[in-house]
């Protein structure tokens, strides 16, 4: 397929907020007061944090099953001895048992390496595969998260997370791209659709009253298309009403991953301004895990923007309900090489979207085959968290989080693997080039682009 054009004009959008400057990185003495205040302030925070500051037992259950620890088995890649850079420091100032036995207790003060902090937070994927098996069902990817909103609040950010939120913030996505990049990207892939199917499919944008307003990852819309052409397909074969917004057209949302609470809120604003402007029944997320749980799971829930005018869901799940009701039907012919699937931890283990995505491929793919183990213990494909942007942890990526999710690539024999989101796909495809596999990476709408009957 021929390359998404792009542009470097300025947008005239409207930013979603002017970004907060970074802040200057904390030293010394300021530097320790501020991590010993934020951990001693778990004790008057959310009951479930405080919980897992209390209730590890040290058994390992989570070690044997971190895609991280299980890489490369090192101390500080151990989820046990990473939280408890944290829960030592809260042990020993916000415990009476800390304050008395020290480090009988497991009570250690902060010793000021701020550099192995960040290092031990940014190497957790954030999975939450470890909660799937503890057996009292401590969560280490939200003690990770306090870590990294710590570091945050202190100036550790890593610059490139720091500058994706900036740019995200400015311009509206993740990418920076432009209002021309994103019409450009518009027409070209209606061009492509017709020049595969002879028939005239609208990618419409900006539609006040459509019944839909569809999110997807800019990624899918500027880089990895094929997904978004085929959900075109579905859209148009549907008769549905529906639009995309050249405002908001990147449904990721980096403050998840870095702990940035304010920013996360400020980055999923705009496509609740954008639901109301487009009057739309229905905003639909796109492939993206975490932008589906932080709109669904996080946002609804928490009422951070009161009551909605719209339903929020997602377009695994509309999709799934046209193939079971046979409302759409699939030539089979069209994907005849062995596919899989790759469960992204966001919609296996955050969001319960499992299977649905799987009627899909079963329904639109000759050979379809399964990962061992799959669903909600599906093993992380080893960006998660945002690590899959942080290209100066390249090594770290490829040979040890990425590493258990290869085996279970190389052992379904595979040459496509289907990985509903952006970071899963970005992480999946340098993973095969890096370990010369004859792999193909793309999504779920990739092979209903190819295989809906029109």
């Amino acid at each position: 397929m021929a390359q998404t054009p792009t542009s470097e004009k300025k947008s005239p959008t409207a930013p979603k907020s002017k970004p907060d400057s970074t802040p200057e990185k904390v030293t010394g003495g300021a530097l320790r007061k501020g991590v010993v205040d934020a951990c001693t302030g778990i004790a008057n925070g959310p009951r479930i944090l405080k919980l897992y500051m209390e209730m590890c037992a040290r058994c390992g259950t989570c070690a044997e099953q971190c895609p991280v620890y299980q890489g490369e088995p090192t101390d500080l890649r151990n989820p046990v001895i990473r939280s408890n850079l944290i829960r030592s420091v809260f042990k020993k100032h916000a415990t009476t048992s800390g304050k008395i036995f020290g480090s009988l207790a497991g009570a250690e003060d902060f010793d000021g390496d701020m550099v192995k902090w960040v290092d031990a937070f940014y190497e957790c994927t954030g999975c939450r595969r470890c909660a799937t098996y503890c057996p009292v069902s401590i969560d280490n990817s939200i003690i990770t998260r306090t870590g990294r909103a710590i570091a945050d609040r202190l100036g550790y950010t890593p610059e490139r997370l720091q500058k994706v939120i900036e740019i995200s913030l400015e311009t509206g996505n993740t990418d920076g791209a432009t209002l021309v990049a994103f019409t450009e990207s518009v027409k070209f892939l209606e061009e492509e659709i017709k020049d595969d199917c002879g028939i005239d499919v609208r990618i419409p944008y900006d539609e006040v009253g459509a019944e839909i307003f569809f999110v997807p990852p800019s990624g899918d819309l500027l880089v990895n298309p094929e997904a978004v052409m085929g959900i075109a397909k579905v859209f148009h074969k549907m008769g549905k009403s529906w639009t995309l917004s050249s405002k908001a057209f990147d449904g990721a949302n980096y403050g998840l991953f870095t702990g940035d609470d304010k920013s996360m809120k400020l980055d999923n604003k705009l496509y609740v301004e954008e639901g109301k402007r487009l009057k739309c029944k229905t905003l639909m997320m796109g492939e993206c895990g975490h932008a589906h749980r932080i709109m669904k799971f996080i946002m609804e829930k928490a009422s951070w923007w009161g009551e909605l005018p719209f339903n929020i869901t997602n377009v695994l799940q509309f999709t799934a309900s046209l193939v079971e009701n046979g409302t759409i039907t699939f030539d089979k012919s069209k994907n005849p090489n062995p596919v899989t699937y790759h469960d992204p931890c966001n919609f296996g283990r955050s969001c319960g979207i499992t299977e649905e995505p799987r009627i899909i491929m079963k329904a639109a793919c000759a050979d379809f085959r399964e990962m061992t183990p799959n669903r909600q213990h599906n093993w992380c494909c080893g960006g998660g968290g945002g690590l899959s942007a942080m290209d100066d942890i390249m090594e770290f990526r490829m040979n040890v989080s990425g590493a258990m999710k290869l085996k279970q690539i190389d052992n379904t024999g595979a040459t496509f693997v289907a990985a509903p989101c952006s970071n899963c796909k970005r992480q999946l495809l340098q993973l095969m080039e890096h370990h010369k596999r004859e792999v193909v990476v793309g999504g779920v709408h990739d092979m209903v682009f190819n295989a809906i009957v029109m």
